[in-house]
């Protein structure tokens, strides 16, 4: 009989492996609390304020899922909203795009 895991690092650990091994990361679900930290870089009360305004760290929030009363993020969305997140080489190139956008 396998028992089942609550850990947030161990859930995000094992849905990780799934994708490794070549699962589509369409049809990995996590929980919030796997998402927020550990992949996403805010914390758990903030995604609820994000899932209100639809807004998570200055652009627009992650795709979620309702399970009942349970929020899900499929990891494919959550690696896309990563994806598509300005990348720069140095602090000096972040600023002069963040006064770009002004």
């Amino acid at each position: 009989m396998t028992s089942k895991t609550t850990d947030p690092s161990d859930i995000l650990a094992n849905a990780l492996s799934r994708y490794r091994d070549g699962l589509d990361p369409a049809l990995i679900e996590l929980p919030e609390q796997a998402v927020f930290p550990g992949l996403i870089p805010a914390q758990p009360t903030t995604a609820r304020k994000a899932r209100c305004t639809g807004t998570l760290l200055g652009r627009p929030a992650p795709c979620f899922v309702k399970r009942g009363h349970a929020v899900r993020y499929r990891l494919k969305d959550v690696l896309d909203w990563l994806a598509a997140g300005d990348a720069y080489g140095s602090t000096a190139e972040a600023n002069v795009a963040g006064r770009a956008l002004v």
